[in-house]
């Protein structure tokens, strides 16, 4: 039984409900935002709400008024697959990050939104995505299928799901250059490629990511669902919490269990930090059923998860 992950929390949000395909989760200040993968708006909450399942979300919408968008869970082939979230900070402000797949031309954007004045722009566009989808270093040449985005607020880790063909490419890129608006290509300054764990011999994907800048680690998430495309779903195995260096190194991997040491079949999707305590530090996860009923999980990780060689 895995001793190193603790649920402290769960709920259940219903398929009928505000939103049944969570895809990743955030923090700014005391707010609390959510992304699922059909919708294109934000939930948004207060982070010290003790009890999420009491919490009434306000829904963020991430267009503009003009566009007139539904605030509803949209098809498969419309939806932008919104797919990564993050905080990342820009001219000295909190922002969040939202970045759509890549997998088809409509999922193809990535969206700034500042919480402080709600105005909402593009961070990545088509062009961009031009740039990741030909890099052989993210993608391993399979098709391109971000799943997660993170920053230490001075370079911005790009992360392809990697699970088709096992090669799962990060691209690290300056935040300063791309706020200079320079191309993607040129704000390149490093290219990593993980080592992930498996279950049952099928491969893990990366699906979310947060800089734990105090650390000076990654904490990431991996899933396994056995599929053979980026487009269909498929049978979930099972999920790992990851903690990584900078530079792409494994210090731990740690498969999601239940009390009686069994593996959870979910997909988590998202993460970010709540708090820390004595014995370790509280994440946030949710996951995505695809289509069935998703979950937000409150989870502590324990301290030695985070123990370097030598410490």
């Amino acid at each position: 039984m895995n001793t190193t992950i603790r649920i402290l929390e769960q709920f259940v949000f219903e398929h009928d409900s505000v939103v049944s395909a969570l895809s990743g989760v955030a923090c700014v200040g005391e707010d609390l935002y959510f992304v699922g993968d059909d919708v294109r708006y934000l939930l948004k909450t207060n982070r010290n709400n003790k009890m999420i399942s009491a919490t009434v979300f306000e829904k963020v919408p991430l267009s503009e008024p003009s566009e007139q968008i539904p605030l509803i869970a949209l098809s498969k082939a419309k939806k932008p697959d919104f797919e990564a979230l993050s905080c990342i900070s820009l001219d000295g402000q909190q922002q969040l990050l939202v970045m759509g797949s890549g997998s088809t031309e409509n999922r193809k954007q990535a969206l700034l939104y500042n919480p402080f004045n709600n105005q909402i722009s593009i961070f990545l566009d088509a062009v961009d995505y031009h740039f990741l989808e030909n890099s052989v270093e993210l993608t391993g040449g399979a098709e391109l299928n971000i799943e997660a985005v993170c920053s230490d607020h001075r370079y911005l880790y790009i992360f392809q799901r990697g699970n088709i063909n096992r090669h799962h490419g990060v691209l690290v890129f300056d935040l300063v250059k791309i706020q200079a608006g320079e191309p993607l290509e040129s704000a390149l300054i490093n290219s990593l490629n993980l080592n992930l764990p498996e279950i049952e011999g099928a491969a893990s994907g990366i699906s979310d990511a947060y800089f734990f800048v105090d650390k000076n680690l990654i904490v990431a998430t991996a899933a396994v669902e056995q599929t053979l495309n980026t487009y269909d779903d498929g049978d979930v195995l099972g999920s790992f919490i990851l903690v990584l260096t900078p530079d792409g190194r494994a210090l731990s991997s740690h498969l999601i269990q239940d009390v009686e040491g069994k593996t959870l079949p979910i997909k988590v999707e998202g993460i970010t930090w709540l708090e820390s305590r004595p014995d370790g530090e509280v994440f946030l996860l949710v996951t995505d059923s695809d289509g069935g009923d998703s979950e937000i999980l409150k989870v502590l990780l324990n301290s030695s998860a985070f123990a370097k060689s030598g410490d």
